[in-house]
């Protein structure tokens, strides 16, 4: 495992692995680790309107202190949040577990 990747592993914490349930409407997401090591944010939505739902994946980027998503030129920042939510993303707000 290259030196790049271990930290990012040890920058995502483990605990935000799973399906999280949006508080105020946002798409709801999964986060999981994929073959390659990296971790994404996958997000889906459904639009009542027209019947169906889409979804975006995002790979979680990290740096010594930090995690985040690049969505067009935006990043996002997640963040662990205290009770009773525990997953926040910067424009996006908070998460439960579900």
């Amino acid at each position: 495992m290259k030196e790049e990747e271990y930290q990012s592993c040890q920058t995502v914490p483990t605990s935000w692995l799973g399906g999280w349930e949006s508080v105020n409407g946002n798409p709801d997401v999964y986060i999981f680790q994929g073959y390659d090591g990296n971790y994404y944010l996958l997000a889906y939505c459904y639009d009542e309107e027209y019947g169906h739902g889409c979804f975006s994946c995002y790979e979680i980027y990290s740096d010594e202190e930090d995690c985040y998503i690049g969505v067009g030129t935006k990043h996002y920042q997640l963040t662990t949040e205290d009770s009773p939510y525990t997953l926040h993303i910067a424009g996006w707000g908070g998460y439960m577990q579900n």
